[in-house]
């Protein structure tokens, strides 16, 4: 289970990558709101605390079922203008069940394909910060330290491929 730190810097690394440039808006401002995007299916913690139970964190909302569904709403409310904003956006959403998935090693899993399957899911590839309300502190810090490294250098790369590449096609 990756800290917020990795879900944040790969959203707004696939938002770098995919969004349209445009001179109307801070470049910052889409890479915070897909860093947002991308935390965002861990606010399901909230309904962990409320109902009382573990059982609510890695689940619906971080199924790829849940995330075309708020790819579809936040395309009607973006409109077909920014079509290409919703995609980023919501692939930023989906990315943090893909690397939940991915980097799940030691942990329960998600119900990626929910509501199809309740089953929890994990790839274990890599445990990425498994578990971490039991590591010590250093542990953590050193886990944040790890993620950081890694994936504001996948950022920054980004952002150097798309500045190096310019867009064939006028965006506004």
């Amino acid at each position: 289970m990756p800290l917020p730190v990795a879900h944040g810097l790969l959203g707004a690394s696939i938002v770098a990558a995919l969004r349209p440039r445009s001179a109307r808006v801070h470049y910052i401002i889409p890479l915070l709101i897909g860093a947002l995007l991308a935390n965002a299916a861990d606010f399901d913690f909230l309904l962990a605390f409320a109902l009382q139970s573990k059982g609510w964190h890695r689940g619906f909302s971080h199924s790829l079922v849940f995330a075309l569904l708020f790819y579809v709403v936040l395309a009607f409310v973006l409109g077909r203008q920014r079509i290409k904003e919703a995609i980023a956006y919501g692939l930023a959403f989906t990315s943090h069940g893909i690397l939940d998935y991915v980097t799940s090693r030691d942990g329960r899993g998600l119900q990626l394909l929910w509501p199809f399957s309740r089953d929890r899911l994990r790839l274990g590839w890599w445990g990425l910060s498994e578990v971490p309300s039991k590591l010590h502190w250093a542990e953590i810090l050193q886990a944040l330290a790890v993620e950081f490294v890694l994936f504001t250098l996948l950022l920054l790369a980004v952002m150097l491929l798309r500045r190096a590449c310019p867009s064939n096609t006028a965006e506004n």
